[in-house]
């Protein structure tokens, strides 16, 4: 007997209905380079970083190196996987030094950051993608004459900072995965997280 056509389409869908609830699989994560492309991009581009071992325990980094500083300076060496250390470097130069420009005329002297690496999980289970070394968060920018731009401070206030920073997390959507920002929700109030991840979301 021939099952009708609609019966058909219900058990068609049925394993993709199944993979919406809690134990879906996420997408795949973007594909890395080799690391010795990658670190020989990070030379080409004059990142100052050093090789590093991956980090021991449950949270390893591919290719990890630390970063200090991406053409734009970093308020702290930070540990991250070579990629995102290239994403960085692009966000510096092709987001952030254009939009400063455009703002303020001048140019910027640091990232300021809250970190990278963390092993640590979030809710519902899963690595945290900085728990990969595939995440930062930008807590503001220092210009060239030393003029500090905070998210915490002034993502709200109308005015150039503001446009700034809204200009920068617009522009970080092209580039990263992930951006989340004090739009998305109060634990992201003081910052900006950027991420290289297999999910997709741009909360500027």
């Amino acid at each position: 007997m021939r099952i009708p056509s609609r019966a058909a389409l219900l058990l068609a869908l049925m394993p993709a209905l199944a993979a919406c609830g809690s134990g879906y699989a996420p997408p795949r994560p973007p594909p890395k380079l080799p690391p010795e492309i990658c670190l020989a991009q990070l030379d080409q581009f004059h990142v100052r970083y050093v090789k590093e071992a991956a980090p021991e325990g449950p949270c390893p980094v591919y290719d990890s190196v630390r970063v200090s500083a991406v053409g734009v300076a970093l308020s702290r060496p930070a540990l991250m996987g070579c990629d995102l250390a290239l994403k960085i470097e692009k966000f510096a130069h092709e987001v952030v030094a254009p939009e400063a420009q455009a703002h303020f005329h001048q140019g910027v002297r640091e990232i300021i950051h809250f970190g990278t690496y963390s092993c640590r999980g979030r809710p519902g289970g899963e690595w945290s993608e900085h728990a990969k070394g595939n995440a930062i968060d930008v807590a503001g920018f220092k210009l060239a004459d030393g003029t500090v731009i905070s998210v915490k401070r002034d993502w709200g206030p109308a005015g150039p900072k503001r446009d700034f920073l809204r200009a920068v997390a617009r522009g970080a959507c092209g580039l990263f995965s992930m951006v989340l920002t004090p739009k998305t929700n109060s634990a992201h109030e003081n910052h900006l997280h950027l991420d290289i991840g297999a999910y997709r979301k741009c909360d500027a």
